[in-house]
């Protein structure tokens, strides 16, 4: 079953929404499906730019915390490579893309939302964070290179370091998102926003984003080959389940 929800306007650009409700959780299976969309959406020359969003009250949430205790080893294995199969596409995407950030934006779904080239968020009460650090859970090499590609130091260390959640106008402030819009134009906006920069000329704009981003995406690449993870060799402790677990019961 889809999780994901995608149209291709007359124009050209492609929306993309999370429809994995109530809060448009991450697991393996949905990772790998935004690769493989977004692969397809990088070949069909029809499309000019995209649009990510979600539906509902959350971004994305990111990793479903419930199915940490039950990953054995090929399951970790499969899930880290899908994260860095997920973030790596959307990070290195040749075209335009928007992120509309309609609610909550988490962990993983805060990594997807840096991955946007432009990033709006809607003016409703939302968290923005890394939780990673509160639930005991190590990054893969594709959501730390964004999160530190992306981020600039004083907001790294608040937000990647010591977990600090940031409403939208905090969020704002520090520029991890470009600018705050309410909820009911923000699909609209998004959408105009992509238009405006699939005007740009496209092979310059590929190759500038490619080499501008060279370094991460170097890194990425070589995760995603097998090599330089390290989350492979020891990810989730038994302190991550105790972290994890105590998340749960705070947010019960």
């Amino acid at each position: 079953m889809s999780h994901l929800k995608s149209a291709i306007q007359d124009d050209g650009i492609a929306v993309v929404t999370f429809a994995r409700p109530p809060m448009n959780a991450m697991d393996a299976e949905l990772l790998e499906e935004i690769a493989a969309l977004f692969d397809r959406l990088a070949s069909d020359r029809s499309v000019r730019a995209a649009v990510l969003t979600g539906e509902g009250r959350a971004f994305s949430a990111g990793l479903d915390l419930k199915l940490l205790p039950t990953l054995d080893t090929a399951a970790q294995h499969r899930l880290i490579a899908a994260m860095n199969d997920g973030f790596g596409t959307l990070y290195a995407w040749p075209k335009p893309l928007v992120t509309a950030i309609n609610g909550h934006a988490i962990a993983g779904g805060m990594v997807v939302a840096l991955c946007g080239d432009w990033r709006i968020v809607a003016d409703v009460p939302l968290k923005a964070s890394f939780a990673e650090v509160k639930v005991g859970v190590r990054y893969p090499v594709a959501a730390l290179d964004v999160a530190r590609s992306e981020l600039a130091p004083t907001a790294a260390r608040r937000m990647v370091l010591l977990g600090e959640e940031l409403d939208a106008a905090g969020a704002v402030a520090l520029q991890v998102f470009d600018e705050c819009v309410t909820p009911d134009t923000l699909l609209a906006r998004a959408i105009a926003r992509a238009r405006k920069d699939a005007a740009l000329p496209p092979e310059a704009f590929a190759t500038i984003k490619r080499e501008l981003r060279s370094p991460a995406l170097a890194r990425i690449a070589a995760a995603r080959g097998g090599q330089a993870e390290p989350r492979y060799f020891g990810w989730l402790t038994e302190e991550t389940r105790i972290a994890a677990a105590a998340a749960l019961r705070g947010a019960g």
